[in-house]
């Protein structure tokens, strides 16, 4: 089948979708075509073709792939932020795997804000007033992500610097924001100290292996457009202020088909601990079409390289780690059985395993992360001043005539 090819026409019956549709696939890298000399028609590679209706079927419930395309991407707004191109990431420009060797967190978010030092003085910390500690010790059982939701709200009551739209200002404002995510996280003061130390501490991570910590926090700094990031913008564009905006963010991170996904991932590991045939019970998953989480990602066809990152770096600080073989075992079997390579959930979800992190450790990197990026995007939509408001394609009764 190696050298067979196909007519769009018939690439489009194999697949089951519509002409558009396999233009989508095409233009978001899920598929490759082939101009042929002196016609229009393009060309497609069978195998490609039977390779993608095969990691379509694999592993989904309710959503198809058709049209799960119809809504990726969509809205397209403009961004300096993040470009993901020829399977890689870059902030700014900058390769987010080579920040990811040395660089901290706050490093990354001086590159993405497009600011110096100033803002982060050690004494630029959020106000402890009586409902900021009122919410602390009601949070004190929750989980990082409502606990970070429980006191935000109550930190921004009071931060009335907040909302002056001074860029200055703005600057300092995402700081506090930032280390109030990172004591809640924690459960301990805020403190001006870089996010991975903190974390190290907290989590008693020995300093030598902290850098798994800010390797991890800098992969997730941002991603372009991700669902987060978008609700952050929305609610930036309305002239809200950062914590506003950061509280969405934090909102949709916590949905099970975005950040949320790490806890299914961490399902996945602790069911197939269990099990006697690893292969065996994979298998039974693929038959039975059971969704297998942290696998595959749309704007990385060749691999998530924020996972193949997090991965080389734990194998080198930690390379007789039982709970770093096991999840490579799983994911060389499910790659091999679906054709999807470990994406940045199931590598996040390795490190907080290998590291003995507490539960849920995965999605708090991910979310203190990602809130430099939320960051970014809110001082960006601010410097930009329009408000977002797409507009709906109506599918419902059409009015009388």
């Amino acid at each position: 089948m190696t050298n067979d090819w196909l007519s769009s026409k018939e690439a489009a019956r194999r697949l089951g979708v519509s002409a558009a549709t396999l233009y989508a696939y095409v233009s978001r890298g899920l598929l490759r075509s082939e101009a042929v000399d002196g016609q229009r028609e393009r060309r497609y590679r069978a195998e490609e073709v039977v390779r993608l209706k095969r990691q379509r079927d694999v592993g989904r419930k309710a959503e198809s792939i058709a049209n799960y395309a119809l809504d990726f991407g969509t809205p397209v707004l403009e961004s300096a932020l993040t470009l993901i191109e020829g399977n890689r990431l870059y902030y700014r420009g900058h390769d987010a795997t080579e920040l990811a060797q040395t660089a901290t967190l706050e490093e990354v978010a001086r590159l993405l804000w497009a600011c110096d030092e100033t803002p982060f003085a050690d004494d630029n910390l959020p106000p402890m007033t009586t409902a900021l500690r009122r919410a602390w010790l009601a949070a004190a059982t929750l989980s990082p992500v409502d606990r970070c939701l429980v006191v935000l709200p109550a930190a921004a009551a009071l931060d009335h610097p907040s909302w002056v739209e001074d860029r200055g200002a703005m600057l300092e404002t995402g700081v506090r924001v930032l280390r109030l995510l990172t004591a809640a996280v924690t459960g301990q003061p805020m403190s001006p100290l870089p996010v991975h130390q903190q974390l190290a501490l907290a989590w008693r991570v020995p300093g030598e292996r902290a850098s798994l910590l800010r390797a991890a926090l800098v992969l997730s700094a941002d991603h372009e457009f991700n669902a987060s990031a978008f609700a952050a913008r929305v609610v930036a564009s309305t002239g809200a202020n950062f914590y506003g905006a950061v509280t969405a963010g934090l909102a949709a991170i916590n949905g099970p088909r975005h950040g949320g996904l790490t806890r299914r991932v961490a399902s996945l590991f602790d069911d197939l601990r269990k099990v006697d045939d690893l292969d065996a019970e994979l298998g039974r998953r693929v038959r039975d079409r059971i969704y297998i989480p942290g696998f595959g990602h749309q704007l990385y066809p060749d691999g998530d390289v924020r996972a193949e990152t997090l991965f080389a770096l734990l194998r080198e600080a930690m390379p007789k780690s039982a709970e770093l073989a096991f999840a490579e075992r799983l994911a060389q079997a499910v790659e091999r059985m679906i054709d999807r390579k470990a994406n940045v959930d199931f590598a996040t979800v390795t490190v907080e395993r290998v590291l003995g992190l507490p539960k849920q450790s995965a999605l708090a990197l991910f979310l203190l992360g990602r809130t430099v990026g939320w960051i970014a995007h809110a001082l960006e939509q601010a410097a930009h001043g329009a408000l977002i408001r797409p507009r709906a394609r109506y599918t419902g009764p059409r009015p009388p005539v």
